[in-house]
């Protein structure tokens, strides 16, 4: 019985872990920001409608000859870039380091036929 017990309980965590790890690395279709769903979209429709929307956007990956006709199959939130600056602190006489978050965009799957 002690056994069953903990082989739940070490299902359970690994089930767990893997949630989280998948949260972690990105997987889905949530974004940082607000943007349009492109997914089923020919890839010119889906570059318009981003275009449009401001949303920053790239391929990354693509599939299946580049004259045929191009479907995005896939679209996911690619996060945040951290760039640095310095800004001179004249009250202190020195720079001052300042981060800001960027936000990347979407990723596009693109599928050709």
């Amino acid at each position: 019985m002690r056994t069953l017990v903990t082989r739940s309980c070490l299902a359970t965590a690994a089930v767990l872990s893997l949630g989280t790890a998948a949260v972690l690395l990105g997987t889905g279709t949530a974004t940082a920001q607000p943007a349009p769903g492109v997914v089923g979209s020919s890839e010119q429709a889906a570059v318009a409608v981003l275009a449009a929307e401001g949303v920053p956007y790239s391929i990354v990956n693509r599939s299946g000859s580049a004259g045929g006709d191009c479907t995005v199959t896939a679209q996911r939130d690619r996060g945040y870039r951290t760039e640095v600056e310095y800004e001179y602190d004249s009250d202190d006489n020195e720079f001052d380091r300042v981060e800001r978050q960027v936000w990347r965009g979407v990723g596009l799957t693109v599928v050709c036929r």
